[in-house]
Formats: structure tokens, C-alpha cells, sequence
């Protein structure tokens, strides 16, 4: 009975810990098969990542988000049904879980701009699904070349004052991208750097722009209708000259001065700590311990940034499979879980409100946080009274919205999705609502539900 329940829980740690919960009738992995589950996610074809958003071509996409004022908002709501949908494909959902790791890592929010509005979801398919399984030099140098997180940060307007355009115009730099870049992508805060070297780099990241509408519609300063929305490089509006930052000297290159910044922030051993600290925050713990940070920090650095070295690294932690469940879901992973546990398609365009509404109820709707930090990964963000009844309300509306004659009771799906890792004190609560209604939405508020 002891290995029996061990193989239940390594399987629940499985699709728990590392997935977004499982499916009723899938395959419960046990013993170290569970671990090799998870690995062999690490080992899937690219074709894995690939979504079908409303845009895939990049250039439409940014077009769309200029050209028309309500079009950007309908393909926006398109990608993120898309990203629902894809969610819920995979038997533990590792690879998913990434995406929106990631994501959040470089958040930005959709209300700040139109240019974010209606490109969002391709710079998350683009951008950061191809990379998540490879290089952060990769990921890091797509989105700071982006568009949409040149708007979110405010560096399209930023110029040298010593540039011909600055001193044409008296125009300065923002540091808004160089600070966030520092403070949060890479080396995060309170890891050396100062705030000369924020200055330093907002000089070396003049000129960082894309083409707006207007400059494409006018075909002023190298705007057109080719490079309408994507990102330009614009020299004289860049600060000339060498420039140190963090006791490094980056010569005079243009476009490359910045990039190179970017190449050596990304590979730094901060940055390996600050990231691998994040990855073991979100997937295992609200504490930390260097002995969990250390060996993940570690294949960072021996991989070039190498992200599926890295999560592997994550994945072979002893404290990955040792450590109990106390996590509790974000709203977000609490909707896929719902959706997946009672094998609910996601809905349609018409009645997405059904998974909107909550989220919003919740303050988590993807893509929507309006602090450049992202959404908190910390169990306590999201455990207060208020915040738990309002998971109350919601569970409760979905079973009401989605129940069918169907769904089977909810005392053996329980058993089917948990086996047993359910516990005893949530075998007896199932047995007492009166109908199962009551007893599904009560499953779905179950602590082997809520946690992860």
C-alpha cells in the first residue's frame, strides 16, 4: 500500500508540479515513469510549441495593429482562445507551462498600446515558444527587438542627446527598457549594477525603434508599407561613441553596441541566478534554497543559456519529487485544470466570457498586468479570504455553464484524476452534497485541485 500510494503521488507531483493537471481516462504515469514523462516533454519535436493564432505572418500582424482600430482587439481575443486550446493537447502540459512562465517573465500589458494589442499573441508564438526549449540569448534579443515591448517600455522615441537628431531637436533618451531589461530580464535587482550603468545602457539603446503608422503612411524617416510596425534601427537618432557599462567598454557599432550589451547580460552568472531562482519559485517552492538554485544556475551558465539544459537541471531536483504540493494554482492554471480535468473544450468566441469573466473576477487574465514585473508567483498573491470565495463563485459557474448529463460523479472522477493521492478527509467531503452539482464544484475547490 506504501509503494501504491508513493506511485500516486509521484504521478500527481507529474501532472501537478510540472503540467497543468490531468485528464479523466489518461494515462496515470507512476514510479519513475512519471519523471521520464515529464523529460520526454523536454524531447518533443518543435512542432509541439506551435499554435494556430489568428496571424502567423508577422508583418500582417503589426500591420493589423495600426490599421484598424477594432480589428487589433478581435485578433487579440483570437490568440488567446488559441493559446487556451493548445493548452489543453498535451498529456502534462511541461512545454505549456513554459510558454506562460516566460511570457509572464517579459510582461507587458495589451492595454498600454495598439501596437501590443495586436501583436502579442505573435510575439509569444514567434518569439518565445521557438526559444523556451533553446537559447535566452535568442529569446531576450527577439522580444527587445520587438515592437511591442519597445512601446511598452517607451523606447520609440528614445534619442542621444550628442545624436544629429538630438541635437537638431533637444531630445533625450527614456530608460525605461534599459532599467527593466537589468532589473528584471536579466541580472534582476540588487545584483551590481548601478545606476550609471542604467543610464549608460539607455544611451547604448538609442535609436531602438519601430516604424508607427504614420510613418509608414507619410514615408518619413524610413517608414513604409513594407516595414510598417517592425522594428528599425535608427542611426541618427543613436548616442555616437564608445560607451562602459559595468566595467566593460562597448565601442561605437551602431545596432551590434546594443546587441552586444544584450549577448553578455544574457549569459551572465546573475542572470543564471536570478532566472533559476525564478524557475524553482514558480514551479516548486515560495522558498528557495540555494541548494535548489544552485545546480539549475549552474547548467544555465555550462549551457550558454541553454533553457532545456536549464529546465532539465529543474526537473532532476531531488526536491522536485520530495517537496509537498503546496503551491496554490494561479487563477489562469486553475481554469486549464478545470477545463482538462472534466474534459470541457475551451469555448467559442461567443461565450469566452465564461473563461474572461473569472479571470478578471481573479486578476489574472493573460496578458493584461499592468506592472512590468508580471503576475506574482508567490502563493500567498493569490491565498486571502476574498480571493478563495470568489474561487467559490467561479468553480460554481463553471460546472453551471459546462455540466452534462455525461460528467460522471464526482467522487470517481476524483479518483480517476488523483488515484491515491486523494486523501481521506476529501473522500468524506465528496460524499456529502446532495447532488452533483454541488459535489463537482466542491472537487474542483479540493486542496488536491487548488494545489500544485
Amino acid at each position: 500500500m506504501a509503494l501504491e500510494e508513493a506511485a500516486a503521488r509521484q504521478a500527481r507531483i507529474a501532472f501537478q508540479r510540472f503540467g497543468l493537471g490531468p485528464k479523466p481516462g489518461g494515462p496515470q504515469r507512476i514510479g519513475e515513469d512519471a519523471k521520464a514523462a515529464v523529460l520526454d516533454e523536454l524531447s518533443r519535436p518543435q512542432s509541439a510549441l506551435i499554435t494556430s493564432g489568428a496571424l502567423p505572418n508577422y508583418r500582417k500582424a503589426c500591420a493589423v495593429s495600426q490599421r484598424d482600430f477594432d480589428r487589433p482587439y478581435e485578433v487579440f481575443h483570437q490568440e488567446r482562445r488559441a493559446r487556451l486550446v493548445q493548452a489543453l493537447k498535451p498529456e502534462i502540459g511541461l512545454l505549456e507551462r513554459l510558454v506562460t512562465f516566460w511570457s509572464n517573465h517579459f510582461s507587458m500589458t495589451v492595454w498600454k498600446d495598439q501596437v501590443i494589442l495586436g501583436t502579442i499573441g505573435q510575439l509569444e508564438r514567434d518569439v518565445i515558444r521557438p526559444n523556451v526549449l533553446g537559447s535566452f540569448t535568442d529569446m531576450l534579443l527577439g522580444v527587445m527587438r520587438h515592437p511591442a515591448m519597445i512601446a511598452y517600455l517607451d523606447n520609440d522615441d528614445s534619442i542621444g542627446p550628442r545624436s544629429p537628431i538630438g541635437k537638431s531637436w533637444g531630445a533625450g533618451f527614456n530608460e525605461n527598457l534599459a532599467r527593466e531589461v537589468l532589473e528584471l530580464h536579466t541580472m534582476g535587482a540588487g545584483s551590481g549594477y548601478t545606476e550609471g550603468d542604467v543610464t549608460a545602457f539607455a544611451r547604448i539603446l538609442t535609436g531602438w525603434s519601430y516604424v508607427r503608422g504614420w510613418e509608414a503612411d507619410n514615408e518619413w524617416n524610413g517608414g513604409n508599407d513594407e516595414n510598417r510596425g517592425q522594428f528599425i534601427f535608427r542611426a541618427d537618432w543613436h548616442e555616437p561613441g564608445g560607451i562602459e557599462l559595468m566595467g566593460k567598454r562597448y565601442p561605437a557599432s551602431g545596432q551590434e553596441q546594443g546587441e552586444a550589451v544584450m549577448r553578455d547580460l544574457a549569459v551572465h552568472p546573475k542572470t543564471a541566478e536570478h532566472l533559476a531562482f525564478k524557475l524553482v519559485l514558480h514551479f516548486l517552492t515560495d522558498e528557495p534554497t540555494e541548494a535548489m538554485v544552485a545546480p539549475v544556475a549552474d547548467a544555465f551558465l555550462s549551457s550558454g543559456g541553454d533553457l532545456g539544459a536549464t529546465t532539465r537541471a529543474l526537473v532532476e531536483l531531488p526536491e522536485a519529487w520530495s517537496l509537498p504540493l503546496k503551491k496554490l494554482r494561479t487563477p489562469y492554471e486553475l481554469a486549464l485544470a478545470q477545463y482538462r480535468a472534466t474534459g470541457t473544450d475551451v469555448p467559442n468566441n461567443d461565450d469566452i466570457w465564461t473563461f474572461t469573466e473569472p479571470m478578471q473576477a481573479l486578476d489574472n487574465l493573460p496578458w493584461e498586468y499592468g506592472p512590468p514585473d508580471g503576475y506574482p508567483d508567490e502563493t500567498a498573491a493569490w491565498l486571502n479570504p476574498d480571493a478563495m470565495r470568489v474561487r467559490l463563485d467561479t468553480s460554481l459557474l463553471f460546472v453551471d455553464m459546462f455540466r452534462k448529463d455525461d460528467w460522471p460523479v464526482a467522487g470517481d472522477l476524483a479518483r480517476d484524476l488523483f488515484d491515491s493521492a486523494l486523501s481521506q478527509p476529501s473522500k468524506v467531503a465528496l460524499r456529502k452534497p446532495a447532488d452533483n452539482r454541488a459535489a463537482m464544484t466542491l472537487l474542483l475547490m479540493l486542496p488536491e485541485f487548488q494545489r500544485r
